[in-house]
């Protein structure tokens, strides 16, 4: 069976921009924020504050803006100001874009507006985690989040199945070009084609991908410059570092997994551009 529609949206995602993606997309996510992940969702405890008293300050950051885009490493086509033909009912227009999915449950994942705000004196914090493991009032499978990015836009779409074809169309802005049909200020909608596996158009104000760090073992090995077998005792056995939903999972295959009309049918893959 395929994996569960949200871990493939999370693995191709943290695979095209190295950072957590949030599920569902459109989840608030905080700095400080401490949790476990479970099935790949991360699951919010409480604070750094209300669970450990443990004070912080975000890091001064000069405003600036920034945009993230993924494609699941190449599997989404795009094409600008097309529409899928006639025989689909659609027309070409401006302010219109055009994905195809070569795959399956390809991913577009596109965010602009973006601002980054991550935990000032990373360092003490990891020294009172470090602490919190120690006496065992850290568990092993939690953790905090230290970074998050806000979006002003987010636009997700996930396909179905491969050759799966979608038209989108700026709603109040049709003036729009290029990659910032993406993310219109007025909004996007489904102008035809195949239905998304998962739909996201132009949210604003979204924190869509963020960053988190646990505690995990440091395994020391004989070679290392150093290290010596009989100071065993003496040596830190965990370290604090980033760490992702794929740290915690499990080679189990979920229940409530299936891969029916989503999966890949086999045969070969559609090419009428």
């Amino acid at each position: 069976m395929a994996k569960a529609r949200h871990r493939q949206y999370i693995q191709k995602v943290r695979a095209d921009l190295g950072m957590e993606p949030a599920w569902p997309p459109a989840s608030h996510r905080r700095l400080g924020d401490v949790g476990v992940f479970r099935k790949g969702q991360f699951e919010r405890k409480g604070t750094l504050k209300s669970l450990y008293g443990i004070d912080f300050t975000p890091r001064p950051i000069p405003l600036n803006r920034a945009s993230y885009h993924s494609d699941s490493k190449g599997s989404v086509q795009i094409q600008l100001n097309a529409g899928i033909g006639a025989d689909a009912g659609l027309l070409t227009a401006d302010g219109s874009v055009l994905l195809k999915f070569a795959r399956a449950r390809s991913v577009l994942f596109h965010a602009t507006g973006c601002r980054t705000e991550e935990i000032d004196d990373i360092e003490a914090i990891d020294s009172r985690m470090l602490a919190l493991r120690r006496t065992g009032v850290w568990p092993d499978d939690q953790v905090v989040i230290t970074e998050v990015t806000h979006a002003a836009f987010t636009t997700v779409l996930m396909s179905r199945r491969r050759g799966d074809r979608i038209a989108l169309q700026a709603t109040a802005d049709p003036g729009v070009t290029g990659l910032d049909i993406l993310a219109a200020s007025g909004g996007l909608q489904w102008a035809g084609g195949s239905t998304a596996g998962l739909q996201v158009l132009s949210e604003g104000e979204l924190t869509p991908l963020y960053r988190v760090r646990g505690v995990i073992p440091h395994w020391f090995k004989d070679a290392e410059s150093g290290f010596l077998g009989e100071a065993d005792d003496e040596v830190e056995k965990w370290s604090v570092d980033e760490v992702s939903s794929e740290s915690f999972e499990t080679d189990d295959v979920d229940d409530e997994e299936e891969d029916d009309e989503e999966e890949d049918d086999g045969g070969e893959d559609s090419d009428d551009d």
